[in-house]
């Protein structure tokens, strides 16, 4: 089956909502510098090209670089740097047309060899999710303009990896094969086609950009420039917002959210979800867990709702499968397995512990003390006596992938994205997971998948089966919350809308004032 999607448009698809919201609040307005204050500190190994590290941002990253595809929270792939795309018949061979007559910042152009150099690179680097170009036999380059990736076999990842993650965000190769030292390594490879240009930054400060007047994108940008602020401490950094000098605050707390809303600010609340779970070591055949009833009565045992309601403050969702309703693979028929401690009990007894169950509960630094609290009393309750162990967070990442002993309480969460969920459930990771028979068979089959609606219903699937199995217990649904002090357009219509974090399109950005 040939695909060809989305012919050349010179709009971005995105830029329709933009449309929609200008004919409500007028035209774009030109000029000003848009201040948004981030909540940590930014190191040079995050504010770098994304393709020199694997730990390069897209929030600073997307202001300077395009991407080659993007995509919407559906994950239906969209053009941007590449105006189409075609997969053959066998899937074995993915072609990129790219658009004409784009220059990188520092005059070099846009064309075939340029992305095979930064894809080559972010391999040769093990930037955060390049492992999908392993894949990649040959690249073949037939004319300056197109450019054929040649796969060992097709994997429904490789697109999204383009389009949601920093390894298709194309730098200037001229900039990157310049010498560079640890301290200068920001400014001479931060050279993109983005809508901005590198101006300067400070580490754990701030990062400047300043306008591209040669955009290829005509009309775009609107602002002058923007400042990424790097404040640790949140309350200061909401006490700088209120105090009008800056105009965004990211990743703000559920309580901070309730509180600046009543006094009349703007809360974004992005489309993209991110999961919260337990897991429990019902892979390791000496544990508890390794009996399903025992892996059943540590989901009963959760109160999902009540976390949600008091900890999350109307932010946080209860979520029973590892999806978000606005996923084409949600199951509206999986049932909810309630709080109930006398069922988890219950459980408990008819898989042999009538006396409960002793265990640990590993968590990390990351993990919100409110919430770990919570989730001790509740086991505790249910009949699961709890030693904590508490990692810090390269431990704990170290867990993930070697292995772990009772149960595991991620930090971070899983975002819902087609690549998240394969990191995270297709082997090696997460090795103390439940698997059942042939799950493995079954992920590789729908990665595989070349049609979409095919791909969908595959995965659906699988999400139903870590639900019958209790491979893992999502508990509650979050998204990365920002407030606008009212005068930022563009921001919270494209915050995360390709369903990866930190993704936004700084270029149809504008201020009213």
């Amino acid at each position: 089956m040939k695909k060809t999607i989305f012919n050349l448009i010179i709009l971005s698809f995105f830029s329709v909502t933009l449309l929609i919201s200008s004919s409500i609040q007028g035209a774009p307005r030109y000029g000003g510098i848009l201040k948004i204050n981030h909540n940590a500190g930014a190191s040079a190994r995050q504010v770098s090209a994304p393709a020199d590290t694997v730990q390069a941002l897209q929030r600073y990253a997307r202001m300077i670089f395009d991407p080659i595809l993007t995509c919407d929270v559906r994950e239906q792939i969209k053009p941007w740097l590449a105006e189409s795309f075609e997969i053959s018949p066998d899937g074995k061979v993915i072609t990129l047309r790219l658009r004409k007559g784009i220059k990188f910042h520092d005059g070099t152009d846009f064309n075939a060899e340029a992305v095979k150099f930064n894809l080559e690179l972010a391999k040769k680097n093990k930037i955060n999710s390049s492992a999908v170009l392993d894949n990649v036999t040959s690249y073949i380059i037939p004319d300056p303009y197109t450019i054929k990736f040649n796969l060992a076999k097709y994997n429904c990842t490789f697109l999204l990896t383009l389009a949601q993650t920093p390894v298709g965000l194309m730098a200037s190769p001229t900039a990157m094969q310049k010498p560079t030292t640890p301290d200068n390594i920001t400014q001479v490879h931060m050279v993109g086609t983005g809508p901005f240009m590198f101006d300067s930054w400070q580490r754990d400060n701030y990062l400047r950009v300043k306008k591209n007047p040669n955009y290829w994108q005509k009309g775009q940008p609107y602002l002058d420039g923007i400042e990424f602020r790097n404040v640790s401490d949140v309350t200061i950094s909401i006490m700088s917002f209120k105090a009008k000098e800056t105009n965004c605050v990211l990743t703000i707390d559920p309580i901070d959210a309730v509180n600046l809303k009543k006094e009349g600010y703007q809360i974004v609340v992005p489309p993209m979800h991110l999961i919260h779970s337990l897991c429990p070591d019902g892979a390791n055949p000496n544990s508890p867990f390794a009996n399903l009833k025992v892996r059943q009565a540590l989901e009963y045992a959760i109160d999902k709702k009540g976390m949600a309601e008091g900890i999350g403050m109307g932010y946080f969702e209860p979520v029973t499968q590892f999806a978000a309703k606005s996923d084409g693979w949600y199951d509206p028929n999986i049932p909810a397995r309630e709080y109930n401690v006398q069922k988890a009990k219950q459980l408990l007894a008819e898989a042999g512990y009538p006396n409960g169950v002793k265990t640990k509960l590993v968590s990390d630094v990351r993990v919100r003390s409110d919430t770990l609290v919570a989730v001790q009393t509740y086991l505790k309750e249910a009949g699961f006596d709890c030693t904590l162990d508490k990692a810090d967070a390269a431990r704990s990442m170290e867990l993930t992938v070697k292995g772990w002993e009772g149960i595991l309480m991620p930090g971070f969460p899983t975002a819902v994205n087609t690549a998240a969920l394969t990191a995270r459930f297709y082997t090696p990771n997460y090795p103390s997971m439940y698997r059942p028979a042939g799950w493995n068979q079954k992920w590789e089959a729908m990665l595989s998948q070349i049609d979409d609606k095919e791909r969908i219903k595959q995965l659906k699937e699988l999400v139903r089966i870590m639900f019958d199995e209790v491979m893992i217990i999502p508990y509650q649904s979050d998204s990365s919350r920002a407030v606008l002090d009212g005068t930022v357009v563009g921001f919270a219509e494209t915050y995360q809308i390709n369903n990866n974090a930190d993704y936004w399109e700084p270029g149809i950005v504008y201020l009213t004032k």
